[in-house]
């Protein structure tokens, strides 16, 4: 499992790893996605106590439709093969083996952001969540993770 790279320390909201999609249709669905996020659930202090919870390690795996957790507990700069600066954020990633989901704290905001596991090593490669079926396996996993934390 890869970290989130980003080109920049800005958040991406409806536009692709690259900067380059800034297509309307991605941007309303988007929109859409953020609207139906459970902000009760889904908040700047909910994911930092879990990101920053002392029992909790780098990457683990737990009882949830996307087992596979991975945390990024600091943010910062990474030189790629090609010496170009990458930014990493802070975040916390759900997977199996098909996706990821990343919930990235960038800028004083939470992007959600959609990665594609394939044979493609590419690291800026990764797209905003656009579908509501995917937001609620991302939330039902969150809250299973943040019990889970709670009750340690």
């Amino acid at each position: 499992m890869n970290k989130i790279y980003y080109i920049d320390e800005e958040a991406l909201f409806h536009l692709d790893s690259t900067k380059k999609t800034n297509s309307f249709l991605w941007k309303i669905m988007y929109k859409r996605v953020k609207r139906n996020l459970n902000k009760e659930l889904i908040n700047i202090q909910t994911l930092k106590e879990i990101i920053f919870n002392k029992n909790l390690i780098d990457s683990a795996t737990f009882n949830a439709p996307l087992p596979n957790i991975m945390v990024q507990k600091g943010s910062n700069w990474y030189l790629d093969e090609n010496d170009k600066e990458l930014f990493i954020p802070i975040s916390l990633s759900f997977s199996n083996d098909k996706v990821r989901f990343d919930l990235v704290l960038i800028d004083g905001e939470i992007d959600i952001r959609n990665v594609e596991m394939n044979e493609d090593k590419k690291v800026l490669k990764h797209n905003p969540m656009l579908l509501l079926k995917n937001l609620k396996v991302l939330e039902l996993c969150f809250e299973l993770l943040l019990d889970q934390v709670r009750s340690a």
